[in-house]
């Protein structure tokens, strides 16, 4: 499955809205373009801004945890990485959002900032009004996290390509029995005139039967919404992402920790990448091992620390 990327089809589209308007002699492509590159997820500024925030909560953390304050969880994972993390807490506006007010009890040793919040977030989960919690990046760079139902406003677009997964591999397994004894006596019959002897190939294979392209598709659509985030997909009763086929794309219109879930972070190595199942779900997980001094980034091997 590749990502796809949407540029040159949205500044195409542009163009073509914007070239009566250029005939009138007003000159908006280039300005509206460049306003686009500004806030594009695929701008090389805002990429730049995310690895950072994720290099940054690869730092390796020791703590104890007993009854402390989420508050004081959360400014104390700021404090150690230096990151830039934006909590969604309650407020006059929301009664859904984390309670800075919430206690946490845990132990981890040897994890890193990233894994340790979302240990803190799954406790903080248990007994809320909001179903879950986790973390996801903005379109601008943000790092945000709290309850699902708050981050599930922002969503966007991602087109997956899934040809090369709808494509029928050739498996020859059927091929025709050899039959020497038949060629042999062909070979020893006499006389002339020639044709018609038997075929020495006997059980010739029917046809393989190949699944329709539909079907296939249905598989894949149906393993995605079953395995990332299914409680949040529209056709499984959720608010927060689609899916739909065209042409051998997948265009999922969904918040960012569910396209995460499907393809991880493009601009993240792949080596520092882990995806697997739990419980029946799929997880794709973020590996501490980066090199941060490559990063110009100093780290602490092991934090003792309490906040």
């Amino acid at each position: 499955m590749k990502r796809r990327n949407r540029c040159g089809v949205l500044v195409a589209g542009l163009a073509g809205m914007l070239s009566p308007i250029a005939g009138f002699g007003v000159g908006l492509s280039v300005p509206v373009v460049s306003a686009r590159a500004q806030f594009s997820e695929d701008d090389p500024r805002v990429v730049a801004v995310k690895r950072m925030t994720l290099m940054r909560l690869m730092k390796p953390v020791t703590v104890n945890l007993e009854d402390h304050r989420l508050e004081d969880v959360v400014q104390f994972i700021k404090d150690v990485t230096q990151a830039d993390i934006e909590p969604i807490w309650i407020d006059e506006k929301h009664d859904v959002g984390l309670d800075p007010d919430a206690t946490v009890t845990l132990k981890a040793k040897q994890v890193t900032a990233l894994q340790l919040l979302e240990m803190v977030l799954e406790r903080v989960s248990d007994g809320s009004d909001f179903e879950a919690a986790t973390w996801q990046f903005t379109k601008y760079g943000g790092f945000e996290f709290g309850p699902k139902e708050r981050l599930n406003v922002h969503r966007r677009v991602e087109i997956y390509d899934i040809n090369d997964l709808l494509m029928d591999v050739p498996d020859y397994d059927n091929a025709p029995r050899f039959d020497l004894n038949t060629v042999f006596q062909a070979g020893g019959q006499t006389g002339g005139g020639g044709g018609g002897g038997q075929s020495p190939f006997q059980d010739q294979g029917t046809d393989i039967q190949r699944r329709d392209r539909e079907e296939k598709v249905q598989d894949i659509t149906d393993l995605i919404m079953a395995t990332v985030e299914p409680e949040q997909w529209v056709d499984n009763g959720g608010e927060a992402a689609t899916m739909r086929e065209i042409r051998g794309s997948l265009f999922v219109n969904a918040p960012d920790y569910v396209h995460r879930q499907i393809i991880g972070y493009p601009w993240w190595p792949s080596r520092y990448q882990h995806a697997g199942m739990k419980n029946g779900r799929r997880y794709v997980s973020l590996d501490g091992s980066y090199d941060f001094a490559e990063a110009g980034l100093e780290t602490t091997i092991d934090i003792n620390a309490t906040p």
